[in-house]
Parts: structure tokens; C-alpha cells; sequence
């Protein structure tokens, strides 16, 4: 461990003595494109996305609720990994599952399983057990270039994975001419350790008159996501340092040529665990502690290949082939605790565009899936009978889609309808509808969703197995209104308001600890965000709120407070401030207020017990940046205040809170070519 560690410094001080070569010499005015002071509010505004439109839109005119994350932005937040990237969202914040694993909740729902959907260079990143997206020391941001994100619903563009909000990642595969050395390191006390060491590499070489753009981009991560003390729900304690280490290895593959986009991704997570369920070990045989730390490993490879033809000048055609195979929640661990199994799925996409109008569009799609899974090994199901008697399992999915937006002189309209027929869930069939007017400073929408899940192979198996088989469809539906306000040239306020209904929702069950239909759930909120844009200060500020407005289930809501949930909080307050003091040098100030968490604490038979209330989190980051032509420089303090900040289960499964961020050094180093 502690050569592991050696290394890693000697690579940095290596980094910083080549690059103090020239810092001098390039200490000139950096790139607008990488400058977070370089564009306005009403510039970022008009920046085109087309993530819920049929046509490329700014944000305000988006047909939904939409959060816009530029690398300048993401160059300033201090971030390792798209989780913390999340954690200034508003609306979202973290918790943790089984097995030390982390995700994020979004507007008082827990989101993990099948429910908000990531896409990274247009290829799904949701493992295909259980449809979760698993977080935690996950994607680093060293290679992301952009993040779109739809707060609400989008199954109808979408599908099944899509019902409370939609994350799309473009990478800096995707650019051309960028390349970048990137080393990040947060060291704590008791030599507690996490870094990441990452490149890009683009640019484009002729091929007979015509442009081959190419990207490649790889990243390695290693260390402990905590060096807290963790504490079982009946007591049981031990250290999370040397007992949680993260590896996660990225590398992908971007190439373009006449129309044609070859996408290309490798991905392996490897973590330590020794909380299992929140037992460390006593559930299954030999019912012995652990002792020393299982490895879970998530892996990821996809390939896919994608054509555009405009046709004409009204119709633009596309189609992709996506080809991905997963191995997760494989584990390798004590008392022969091991778990092995693999999926693969072959996709088909084609999308047309046809523009009716000079002011309308019709957008038709649809999609085909063929998936499989097998599972060879297990220590907690019989393997030879996990999916119906069988080790193995096949589904097929079919989706037709069609979007209908128009800008008429009263609102611009987007009606959209979905229907999916999924061999697990059966059909669907879920509309979509937005009004959106700007004016000169004012914009406001109305939206309504309706969405649905698609329960993957284990969802449906682990019910099935414990004899509460899932009958009804999970299905979300979505009623939102936002109004914005450009206050001046330098500021701008924008709130919405939400109802969101889930009916028919499929989640743990800890009497039979399964997955099974629990009920009906229905939160309401709002959220609020302001941006006020001097000279030399930048200040963004948002605020968040839910309150459980109807619920029948129990496994995570609280008796003595129905307003709450287990895990997630009532309110956030977040906020980040970035002062420049000259063209090269920024100080920048990054917090989370978020309100005390209900969680399980205490319980000998691994239940639940009585919910506590947990202390207010006030997370503070704080660092200098330095910029020069070639170099990006960052140090700094994460967790001013030694704050604790929990990662808390949003439902009764057994796991105690992770305590996983404590006051540590950051030390970040890019070299531009």
C-alpha cells in the first residue's frame, strides 16, 4: 500500500517539475473556451441541446426542465467523478444500496434501479441486472466534456430506464484538437488516499479529400471511497480505510468519417466491500464475520455504429448498432462468497427528422433489443434456478416513438407519444406533453410526462423467487410548471414547481428482502436557481425541496413525520462562488447545505428499528486555481469543516449510513497540448 502510494506522488512531482518548465513562459490569458468567465448568462442560455427537443434548442426553450454542465464549469467545480458533479444539481443528492455501492436520489425517489437513465456518447450505461446506475468512484470528470440533464421524466424519447430524469455525458472523444494529462489527488489524515490519473487525445487526419475525426481517452482511479468508522446496525464496527478501495479503469474510442460515428467503451469498476448487506457476512453460511474485504466488480464494454443521411432538405435520417456486454455485481470473496454472471445486449436504432415547416418537426424512432443473461455463481440464490428454473434467461424489447413540436405564436408545442412492448414489463403506452413561451427576459413552461419502468432480469427474478411476484407495471406520472426571469444583464432567477406520482412502485422488500410491488408514492416540491454574473464574481445558488404528499408504503417512509423518507433530505441548499482575481488566477467556493437525513441506525435484526434524525450536512470545498496556456492548476481543501457527510440507504435493506467524505487536500494538475 504504501509503495502504491509512493508512486502515485513521485508520478506527480514528476508531472509538476516538467510542466514548471514552462510556467513562466506560458503564463498568458487562457482559451474562452475553458474560461468559466468568458461567456454570459444570455450566452449560456442559447447554447444548443437537443437532449428533450426534436431540434438542437437553448436551454430556456428546452421542453423540459433542464440542467446544462459545460467543461469550463466542470473545470471549476473541483470534481473527481460525475457524482459530485450531481451533488450541485438540484434536486439530486446521494445515498448508498447493498454492498458499499452509491447512487443518487432525485426529488425524494430513490433512483438507482431503473429509473434514471445514463448515456454516455449515446451508448445506455445502466448495468442490466437490476437496471441500476451505480455511482461512487465512477466516470471521472477528467474526460467529460459536457452534461445534459432532463429533471423529470423522458421515457417517451427515452424508454423504460428514463422515469424520474435523464443523464447524457459527451466526452472529449467527441472534440477534435483536444488533448489533456490530468492528475487528481485528495489526500487525508492517516494517510487516506484517492487519485486519478487520466488523458484525452483528438484530432483528424485526411483520408482521400475527406476529414477522419478521432478521439481516444483513458483514465485510472485507485483508493478508498472513506476512512470513516462504519457502524452495523446491531453495533459491529471497523474501519473503512484499506476496506474500500475503488478502482475504476475507463478507456473509449471515438471515430468519424463521412457520416459514419464509431463509439467504443471499456469500463471496470473494481471496489472492496465488507458491508454486504449491512451484516458483514452473517446472512449467509458460515454466518461468520468478515474479515477481510470481498471485491465487486462492474464491467462494461459496448461497441456501437451509427450512420446519419440527410436526405433532402427537410428529412434527416439515422440509424445506430449497439452492441454491449456487462458482467455485474460479480464478486470474488471469503467463505467462498462468489458471485458471477454476465448479460449481453444487441440494439438497433433508427430516427427520422422531418421538418414540416419552417417553424415545425416530426420526429418518429423506434428501437429493437435482443438480451441475455446467465449466471453461473452465487452464494446468495440457487444459480441453477434464478430465472424460472433456468441459469439463464433471453428478453426482447420493441419501442415505435413519435415527437410532434411546433412553434406556434402562443407557446411552443411538443406532444409526444411512446408505445414499448418489453417481454418482462408487457406494453406501455405513455404521452408526453410541453407548452414553452420566451419573451424578451421571461420564459415559462408546462409540462406533463408520463413514464414507466422496465424491471430487468434479477428485479423481476428476486420477486418471483420469494413469492411476490411483480403483476402491475411500475409507471410515473409527472406535472411540472417553471417561470424564469432575466433580472439584468448580469442576473437571473428561474423556480419551478413539481407534483410527481409513482404507482405500482417496485422496490426492497425487507420481510422477504426481494424486490416487490410496495405501492403507490407521490411526492411535491420545488426548486429555485439563481445566477448573478459579475466582472470578476460568479455566483450560482439553487434551492431544493420535497415533501411527501401521498404514501401507502412502508419500507421507506417514516411514521412519526409523513413529509419525510428514509435517506434522502426535505431541503438543499447549494452554492458555488468563483472570484477572479486576475486572467490566469480564480478562487472558487463550493457548498452543500443539505437538512438532516432519517435513517437506520439501530436494529439487531438488521431491519431498521426506530428511524433517527442525523445532523445537518454543511459540506464546503474551497481552492485556488491557476491557469496557464498549457496548464490548469488546483489546491485546495474538500470538507472545510469536517463536516459528516452521510451517505445514507433510502430504505429499510439493512445497511447502516456510510460516513464518506472527510476534510482531505486536493492537488489537481492538467497539461494542455
Amino acid at each position: 500500500m504504501i509503495f502504491k502510494y509512493l508512486i502515485t506522488y513521485i508520478f506527480c512531482a514528476l508531472l509538476i517539475f516538467l510542466s514548471g518548465l514552462s510556467f513562466k513562459a506560458s503564463a498568458q490569458t487562457p482559451s474562452s473556451e475553458t474560461d468559466l468567465f468568458s461567456l454570459s448568462i444570455q450566452e449560456l442560455i442559447d447554447i444548443e441541446i437537443d437532449i428533450a427537443s426534436n431540434d438542437k434548442k437553448g436551454i430556456n426553450e428546452q421542453p423540459s426542465v433542464i440542467t446544462l454542465i459545460t467543461r469550463s464549469t466542470i473545470e471549476s467545480s473541483g470534481a473527481r467523478y460525475l457524482k459530485d458533479l450531481l451533488k450541485q444539481v438540484p434536486g439530486f443528492w446521494i445515498g448508498t444500496d447493498t454492498l458499499g455501492t452509491f447512487s443518487v436520489s432525485f426529488r425524494g425517489i430513490w433512483g438507482m434501479e431503473a429509473k434514471i437513465l445514463l448515456i454516455i456518447d449515446g451508448i445506455e450505461q445502466n448495468e442490466m441486472a437490476f437496471g441500476s446506475l451505480v455511482l461512487g468512484n465512477r466516470y471521472p470528470v477528467s474526460n467529460i466534456s459536457q452534461v445534459e440533464i432532463i429533471r423529470g421524466p423522458g421515457s417517451v424519447k427515452y424508454g423504460g430506464q428514463a422515469a424520474l430524469a435523464v443523464i447524457r455525458v459527451t466526452t472529449l472523444n467527441q472534440a477534435t484538437g483536444d488533448n489533456k494529462l490530468n492528475l487528481m489527488t485528495d489526500i487525508g489524515k492517516s494517510g487516506f488516499h484517492n487519485g486519478i490519473v487520466g488523458f484525452t487525445h483528438s484530432g483528424e487526419v485526411t483520408l482521400k479529400s475527406s476529414q477522419l475525426e478521432y478521439g481516444l481517452s483513458g483514465s485510472l482511479g485507485d483508493g478508498d471511497y472513506s476512512n470513516a468508522t462504519w457502524q452495523a446496525l446491531d453495533g459491529y464496527q471497523f474501519n473503512l480505510q484499506n476496506n474500500s478501495n475503488s478502482q475504476p479503469t475507463n478507456l473509449s474510442m471515438n471515430l468519424r468519417y463521412n457520416g459514419w460515428d464509431l463509439n467504443a467503451q471499456y469500463e471496470k469498476l473494481k471496489q472492496e466491500d465488507r458491508l454486504l448487506f449491512g451484516d458483514s457476512g452473517l446472512f449467509f453460511s458460515p454466518n461468520q464475520r468478515y474479515t477481510q474485504a470481498n471485491e465487486l466488480t462492474f464491467l462494461h464494454q459496448a461497441i456501437s455504429l451509427g450512420k446519419e443521411w440527410q436526405l433532402n432538405d427537410k428529412l434527416a435520417l439515422s440509424s445506430k448498432l449497439t452492441y454491449t456486454n456487462q458482467k455485474p455485481w460479480n464478486s470474488q470473496g471469503q467463505y467462498g462468497h462468489d458471485l458471477s454472471r454476465k448479460i449481453n445486449r444487441s440494439r438497433v436504432d433508427v430516427q427520422g427528422l422531418y421538418a414540416l415547416t419552417d417553424n415545425s418537426s416530426l420526429l418518429i424512432g423506434s428501437h429493437y433489443y435482443y438480451e441475455k443473461a446467465e449466471v453461473s455463481q452465487s452464494y446468495i440464490f440457487d444459480p441453477t434456478v434464478r430465472y424460472f428454473g433456468s441459469n439463464n434467461a433471453s428478453n426482447n424489447d420493441y419501442s415505435l416513438y413519435a415527437q410532434y413540436e411546433s412553434d406556434w405564436d402562443f407557446a411552443n408545442v411538443l406532444a409526444g407519444i411512446r408505445y414499448e412492448n418489453h417481454d418482462l414489463a408487457g406494453p406501455e403506452l405513455v404521452p408526453r406533453l410541453s407548452l414553452t413561451k420566451t419573451w424578451d427576459k421571461i420564459h415559462t413552461k408546462l409540462i406533463y410526462n408520463e413514464a414507466f419502468k422496465i424491471p430487468q432480469f434479477d428485479t423481476v427474478a428476486s420477486a418471483h423467487n420469494a413469492g411476490t411476484p411483480i403483476l402491475d407495471p411500475e409507471t410515473t406520472k409527472s406535472w411540472e410548471m417553471e417561470t424564469g426571469y432575466q433580472l439584468t444583464e448580469t442576473a437571473s432567477l428561474v423556480g419551478n414547481l413539481y407534483l410527481l406520482q409513482v404507482d405500482n412502485f417496485i422496490g426492497f422488500n425487507p420481510q422477504s428482502a426481494s424486490n416487490t410491488t410496495l405501492g403507490d408514492f407521490r411526492t411535491m416540491g420545488m426548486e429555485l436557481q439563481l445566477k448573478w454574473q459579475l466582472d470578476k464574481l460568479h455566483v450560482n445558488a439553487n434551492y431544493s425541496y420535497f415533501t411527501v404528499e401521498k404514501s401507502n408504503i412502508d419500507s421507506f417512509t417514516i411514521p412519526l413525520n409523513k413529509d419525510a423518507v428514509l435517506g434522502i433530505p426535505n431541503h438543499m441548499f447549494k452554492a458555488d462562488l468563483h472570484y477572479r482575481f486576475t486572467a490566469n488566477s480564480r478562487f472558487h467556493l463550493l457548498g452543500r447545505v443539505v437538512s438532516g437525513q432519517y435513517a437506520c441506525t439501530n436494529d439487531p435484526n438488521f431491519i431498521c428499528g426506530e428511524p433517527e434524525k442525523l445532523d445537518t450536512i454543511y459540506d464546503v470545498d474551497a481552492f485556488y486555481q491557476y491557469r496557464t496556456t498549457h496548464t490548469l492548476w488546483n489546491f485546495g481543501i474538500k470538507n472545510l469543516f469536517n463536516s459528516n457527510v452521510y451517505a445514507v440507504q433510502p430504505f429499510k435493506g439493512g445497511q447502516s449510513p456510510i460516513n464518506y467524505e472527510s476534510t482531505r487536500v486536493m492537488l489537481d494538475f492538467q497539461y494542455s497540448f
